[in-house]
């Protein structure tokens, strides 16, 4: 007869997200993840198998989430510089916060891309899929008036997708709110 799962998936991996965020990858023992997630091993073990996959699936969740954000701000109406200025700057205080972990994307692309491909797949698939999002909107933005038609979305889309990835090691490595929202406008300057 098969046992009942003894928790909530969406829970448990909302949980994994901020463990991973904290220790990373490498230093996340799945002793840590049973004690600190309240979690049976072995329902863990059923139900997403080895470390690296509970890792694999805290990283999708956590980018899908992140990618969900940001389609609802630049879904609502008005100007697209505000829009960018939101963006930014829910990801200084994300980031930023008191916890001091940083952004478990760019935590990833640190520790886990030069030696393991899933992972490099994953954050790069990500990636890609985030600055399609800014393009379509930078290019909606330029249909409306919004943007010069001198502009490259697709350029510009990645060098805001960039600026957003150096924010993230910034606030881990140096945790200035001030300076890192100060780079953020600079960074939308780049839209006139």
């Amino acid at each position: 007869m098969a046992r009942t799962k003894e928790f909530d998936e969406n829970e448990v991996l909302g949980k994994a997200v901020e463990l991973f965020r904290r220790n990373g990858f490498q230093s996340s023992s799945f002793s840590n993840m049973v004690s600190e997630l309240g979690v049976n091993r072995q329902s863990l073990y059923d139900t997403f198998g080895d470390k690296k996959t509970f890792f694999i699936a805290a990283l999708k969740k956590y980018g899908a989430s992140s990618l969900d954000q940001m389609r609802r701000i630049l879904s609502s109406p008005g100007p697209v510089r505000p829009q960018l200025l939101e963006i930014f700057d829910n990801t200084i205080m994300y980031v930023s916060g008191e916890s001091g972990y940083g952004c478990l994307m760019v935590n990833s692309m640190i520790e886990q891309t030069v030696g393991d491909a899933e992972t490099r797949a994953l954050v790069m698939a990500h990636a890609r899929e985030f600055e399609a999002v800014l393009a379509q909107r930078l290019s909606a933005a330029q249909r409306a008036g919004d943007l010069g038609k001198n502009k490259d979305p697709v350029a510009l889309a990645r060098f805001l997708y960039h600026s957003l990835l150096g924010l993230g090691v910034a606030a881990r490595a140096l945790g200035d709110r001030e300076s890192l929202k100060q780079s953020s406008r600079i960074a939308v300057k780049a839209l006139d």
